[in-house]
């Protein structure tokens, strides 16, 4: 039965033991399609440590994240297309669980990013013993952005709304654009309105106390649903006039 392989491919190991005599591995880490880093310039040395993080997706159970352990072997003298000239080296993942040890090669591309050479995406990685974590990645939030969006669901935070609440308002506060604007109707028409606006917070209180109350923990999280079920509820009551 074939040993469990870790999520990487296996590929040919050529290390700097394996090198033709007098070859050097390169120093220059200028390449056509980018930067490579040194060990040195990594912060890295030989016999040093890192972690690299995986997606590892088992033949059961969920997927999860690994920041995996790995030793620095040394220069390979292999060489990536992608980074032509660039450094390339050779790690040794730990063994994990049903995992066993495995060699790679690997180009470190910046300070947290490193392509290894049977994979196409790059992969974030970190001196073992930081607490480094990389941020959302921008792709996906980028597209997380573009999903709001189309479907007009951005997030405004406290901080957005008093921003806009400036901007629209022209500088006024809340209460001073209602009171001008209440401040030019009719009599009558302020009343009907002020009823209006207490109506409306009267029967908003009270459809929070109704969904705090059916829930178990005493605490909800009000969703879209509960936004447009309340407007549905309001916009079957009668008007105030």
């Amino acid at each position: 039965m074939a040993e469990p392989v870790l999520p990487w491919a296996n590929s040919p190991v050529e290390t700097a033991e394996t090198q033709a005599d007098g070859q050097e591995p390169a120093e220059q880490q200028v390449s056509a399609t980018g930067t490579a880093l040194t060990l040195e310039a990594a912060g890295l040395a030989v016999g040093g440590r890192l972690e690299v993080k995986w997606q590892i997706e088992p033949d059961e159970g969920e997927p999860y994240s690994k920041w995996w352990g790995a030793t620095v072997v040394g220069p390979s003298a292999q060489q990536d297309p992608s980074y032509p000239g660039a450094p390339v080296y050779e790690l040794s993942y730990d063994a994990h669980d049903d995992f066993e040890q495995e060699r790679c090669h690997v180009v470190f591309t910046s300070e947290h990013t490193l392509k290894q050479l049977d994979q196409t995406e790059e992969l974030s990685w970190r001196r073992e013993g930081d607490e480094w974590e990389a941020d959302e990645d921008e792709g996906e939030g980028a597209e997380a952005e573009g999903e709001e969006a189309a479907n007009s669901e951005a997030v405004l935070t406290v901080e957005d709304l008093i921003r806009d609440e400036k901007e629209i308002l022209d500088g006024k506060t809340l209460e001073e654009a209602e009171g001008e604007v209440l401040g030019s109707l009719e009599p009558s028409k302020r009343i009907a309105v002020a009823a209006g606006f207490r109506d409306f917070a009267d029967n908003l209180i009270s459809f929070l106390r109704e969904k705090v109350a059916a829930s178990e923990g005493g605490e909800v999280t009000v969703t879209p649903e509960h936004v447009q079920a309340f407007m549905e509820s309001m916009n079957k009551k009668p008007r105030i006039r």
